[in-house]
């Protein structure tokens, strides 16, 4: 079973509400035509609002049920022809080549990839799916060495909310590590029942943050011109108070 499996539907819902990016994606995506590759694409957040404004795209991730779920949104919302689902592992997916005019991975997705072989893997399938003109984007967030000190694991409650008719408290721990860039995070997922009876359920992950010429370097080395840096989804110039760590780039032919 995939690690991500068992917690498809808590993710979906910790998520499925978070709209700030899509209109950056919007605008992307007139800019560029379709069709369009979304890395990582979970349950289908960024999926859907795209097909619904009529562009074919192709979503990768490595859950299946991740992509069970994008699968009945996109059924739910008459768009299954519009967007193709492919479970694979974005390190060695094998895609059409010289096909999307733009392809990203949305909100800190490629922070999956911790280490340096897996990141370049990963660009350089992404780099022989883009047209030659093509366009990649990574979001990733901006790293605050003051904050990421504070990562010292206590469990704190992020959110609470309702789900399946049952109440849902979610705990976050992590513990950084400044020198490896690397946050070992835990999620602990408390259901209570109508009548009651409490399940926990506990994923444990790790993240690999990226600064900003690290990043620049990273997409040089795979084969990529840099063609912007950003700071949030407005296209603000990137800067040091910057919520977001937003690269555009193109394959470097």
């Amino acid at each position: 079973m995939n690690l991500y499996d068992p917690f498809a539907r808590y993710y979906d819902a910790d998520f499925r509400h978070f709209h700030d990016d899509v209109p950056f994606y919007r605008e992307w995506a007139r800019r560029t035509g379709d069709p369009i590759l979304e890395l990582m694409c979970g349950t289908g957040r960024v999926l859907v609002p795209l097909a619904s404004a009529g562009y074919r795209l192709t979503g990768v991730d490595l859950s299946p049920a991740m992509l069970a779920l994008a699968s009945e949104r996109l059924a739910a919302e008459g768009l299954a022809d519009r967007v193709t689902l492919i479970e694979a592992d974005v390190r060695g997916m094998v895609l059409p080549e010289n096909h999307f005019p733009l392809a990203f991975v949305a909100v800190n997705s490629f922070m999956h990839l911790t280490t340096i072989e897996d990141q370049l893997a990963a660009l350089a399938a992404v780099r022989r799916a883009l047209t030659r003109k093509g366009t990649l984007i990574i979001d990733l967030f901006n790293p605050d060495p003051l904050a990421i000190t504070r990562e010292d694991g206590r469990m704190q409650l992020e959110r609470s909310y309702e789900l399946d008719g049952r109440y849902v408290q979610k705990f976050v721990v992590i513990e950084s590590d400044a020198a490896e860039q690397i946050s070992h995070v835990t999620f602990i997922y408390d259901e209570t029942a109508a009548d009651g009876a409490l399940t926990r359920r506990t994923m444990q992950f790790t993240m690999r943050w990226l600064y900003r010429f690290e990043l620049e370097h990273l997409l040089a080395r795979a084969g990529f011109t840099l063609r912007a840096i950003y700071g949030n989804y407005d296209l603000e110039p990137y800067t040091a108070a910057s919520p977001r760590l937003i690269a555009v780039a193109s394959p470097r032919r």
